[in-house]
């Protein structure tokens, strides 16, 4: 019995045959984006999670080209499927705020630290004003730039973070798995 659609990961070759892809396809053809081997899985969790943090657009672009490159000049392999689902569960509709809040905190104290805060921040009350209308999107336009780059200056050492605690978590995870299933397999034969 076949899982619908939307119930089951799509494979390889179903991925491969995607029309976005085009004429780039033939540059994910090569079975170590695919392997599911503990270096690559720990590589593609770091990554995925690294870019996940940083506060832009384009993220599985820049995932995919990474790991062209890392594969191409550095033969670094990375699981391209795992790295490419990470942004979306760091950054998803549930975290977002929380990630990127986290991230402007962290900006804003390591910028205390060295004397370069913006004296202009964004408040609560900013943003109610904002959402309700007695304050225009352009009246607010410094502190919104200002916001994002405190926001990017803080994701970088937050995500790096977060991705050594995420390569760390899986390396040791696959561990406990084998050892798991080494012990299961002793018990199963007495």
């Amino acid at each position: 019995m076949r899982l619908p659609a939307f119930l089951r990961l799509p494979s390889r070759e179903e991925i491969l045959r995607k029309r976005p892809l085009g004429r780039f396809t033939h540059y994910l053809t090569h079975s170590a984006y695919w392997q599911l081997k503990r270096s690559n899985l720990a590589r593609a969790g770091a990554l995925g999670t690294f870019i996940g943090t940083l506060p832009y657009f384009g993220h599985e672009l820049t995932i995919l080209i990474l790991c062209l490159v890392l594969h191409r000049w550095r033969r670094i392999d990375v699981n391209v499927p795992l790295a490419m689902l990470l942004p979306f569960i760091v950054t998803g509709p549930l975290t977002i705020v929380e990630v990127f809040y986290a991230s402007y905190q962290l900006g804003y104290w390591l910028l205390q630290q060295v004397h370069l805060a913006p004296a202009i921040t964004i408040h609560y009350a900013d943003i109610q004003r904002l959402v309700h209308g007695n304050m225009g999107l352009l009246s607010m336009g410094d502190r919104l730039w200002h916001a994002y780059w405190v926001t990017w200056i803080g994701s970088i050492p937050f995500g790096a973070t977060l991705a050594a605690i995420v390569y760390v978590g899986i390396l040791l995870g696959w561990r406990g798995w084998v050892n798991w299933r080494l012990f299961r397999r002793r018990q199963n034969r007495n």
